[in-house]
């Protein structure tokens, strides 16, 4: 079948590091898809083969620098949106049009017919939701435009940080106008690590500049344009134990996270100084006998529960949990999904208020990436994580669908996956594309480790389980859409268990209807705060020996 031949050598492709660098070999595929469309132009896939063509050549413009594979991809999502409009890709395709006449083709004119298509053909979609929200930037004053290099030239555009001197931890990211090649090395007295950019050119704005970093683990950041065609920065440290390095694209950035000591392979609690612990269950374990008195009692550390892999290195040194960071997603210019009267980033900041609220009462300490309506970018909320300390990450977050039948809740961690569902939840909320994130293998085995892996499921089942026995009728529910892996980028380099919670569908009536309930959203941060405190009991517990040899466990 012309369909199925198409897609296993695209999956080939993505298999093959030499196949990837070679242009022939995507126009290829490219053709395979069209040859769907042209000998069975009335099948069930000739929809799907359009888009899938469409994105291939806008990969290739991508990677190649092509423009016209720009305009091909641009003519095979016209051709879908007229020749199959009540294709699932419909709205999208025309949606793509959009945003690509308004980057990188700055025909404003075009982009705005495009996305007014949208509004007017499929009003209620998050597409037209995100269509209005351009057409409303289109209306503002053009902006400045942005300094320009010669072609074939790829500009580095600016340096952020997030550093903490107390607990040695920095996150650096240069932003670029697309992927490049790169050096990089480590060098001693002083210690300073270097990353020369390739066939790239500073901004006259960053033209050998520095930035000094408050604290004494990084000293400073340092940029020039080393030689014409290569672009050096330098970080400048007091002392480096390890770092890692890994690109995200849409739009392009180099994220390079360092650790001053080297840390514990999992690091569950990143400060030493004494917290007090939440309180044991509410529910008491039945004893076996009376309590006696204290002096007839002794209290033994038994080890904590196992995951069901065994024990993994965190429970191995049997620590604990007390700083929780709260992440509610998207905010300030970004709004995530919406609907005609809800927006996502309202949505989640104020679950996450009320989560915070619930584990504060339980002494724990609760930090927040936002506590208003703005914008943070997706790197800058594990880092801060990170700078932090926290010992659990939680993203809190509302789903879509194109279809509007799915409906509950569903958490991810971080890892690779094979669930094209699983997969396209991650490419909306990494604002890029499912292809995209087929390239990111070799970026998550890197940044990933087992035991992190472990206690991350292990965290996402917990708090799966609880939202699914408080706001269903049962756990066989099929709300209860369960624990799932995928490669989000807002988890992406966290040193602590993270999880990623889409508490219902924005796309769905009924769960729309729940959403605008203030009484369902304190419901829902009740069994997410509730399924932190359950994974935070399996970590340890204490159990008291009497003198007859009566165990009362209770825990930690």
């Amino acid at each position: 079948m012309l369909y199925k031949d198409a897609q296993s050598a695209e999956k080939r492709l993505h298999q093959s590091t030499s196949s990837i660098a070679k242009q022939s070999v995507w126009t290829s595929i490219a053709k395979l898809y069209r040859k769907v469309v042209i000998n069975h132009p009335r099948s069930g896939y000739s929809d799907d083969a359009l888009y899938y063509e469409a994105e291939i050549y806008l990969e290739i413009f991508r990677r190649f620098d092509d423009r016209a594979a720009l305009i091909r991809a641009l003519d095979s999502y016209l051709l879908l949106a007229n020749g199959y409009p009540a294709s699932r890709w419909a709205r999208k395709a025309r949606l793509s049009r959009g945003k690509l006449f308004l980057k990188p083709l700055s025909d404003r004119k075009s982009a705005s017919i495009a996305l007014r298509k949208v509004v007017s053909l499929w009003p209620n979609a998050s597409e037209a939701a995100e269509a209005r929200r351009l057409l409303n930037n289109l209306s503002r004053p053009k902006p400045a435009a942005s300094e320009s290099f010669p072609k074939g030239v790829v500009g580095v555009r600016n340096i952020r940080h997030w550093s903490d001197s107390k607990r040695e931890y920095t996150r650096v990211v240069i932003d670029l106008d697309k992927d490049v090649k790169y050096r990089q090395g480590q060098l001693e007295n002083p210690d300073r690590i270097y990353f020369d950019l390739i066939g790239t050119r500073v901004t006259q704005a960053l033209a050998s500049k520095s930035f000094p970093v408050e604290g004494d683990f990084l000293k400073q950041i340092r940029v020039g344009q080393n030689n014409p065609g290569v672009v050096r920065v330098v970080l400048d440290f007091k002392r480096i134990s390890e770092y890692n390095v890994f690109w995200l694209p849409d739009p392009y950035r180099l994220v390079v996270d360092i650790s001053g000591r080297k840390p514990r392979p999992q690091t569950l609690v990143a400060d030493k100084t004494p917290r007090p612990a939440p309180p044991p269950r509410t529910t008491p374990t039945p004893r076996t006998t009376p309590m006696p008195g204290a002096e007839d009692t002794a209290a033994l550390k038994l080890p904590p529960a196992p995951t069901r892999d065994g024990f993994s290195t965190a429970r191995q040194l049997g620590l604990s949990v007390g700083r929780v960071l709260i992440d509610p997603g998207h905010g300030g210019r970004d709004p995530g999904t919406q609907s005609k009267k809800l927006q996502e980033k309202h949505l989640v900041l104020d679950i996450s208020k009320r989560v915070a609220k619930l584990l504060e009462k339980d002494n724990f300490e609760v930090m927040m990436t936002r506590r208003s309506d703005v914008f943070i970018p997706l790197e800058e909320r594990t880092a801060i994580a990170n700078s932090k300390g926290a010992d659990l990450f939680v993203s809190i977050h509302v789903n879509a669908s194109r279809n509007s039948r799915p409906r509950g809740t569903e958490t991810y961690f971080l890892n690779l996956t094979n669930d094209p569902a699983a997969a396209e939840v991650a490419a909306r909320e990494n604002a890029t594309t499912t292809r995209r994130l087929s390239e990111l293998n070799d970026l998550l085995q890197k940044v990933m480790n087992n035991s992190k892996i472990t206690e991350s499921r292990e965290l996402a089942t917990h708090v799966q389980n609880s939202m699914a026995g408080d706001l269903f009728s049962s756990p066989r529910d099929s709300r209860n859409r369960g624990v799932k892996k995928a490669p989000f980028y807002v988890l992406l380099g966290a040193q602590m268990p993270a999880v990623l919670v889409e508490v219902a569908y924005l796309s769905n009536r009924k769960d729309e209807a729940l959403l605008a309930n203030v009484a369902y959203r304190q419901k829902i941060a009740k069994s997410i705060a509730k399924g932190i405190r359950s994974y935070h009991e399996t970590l340890g517990q204490t159990t008291t020996v009497t003198a007859s040899g009566a165990r009362i466990v209770a825990p930690q």
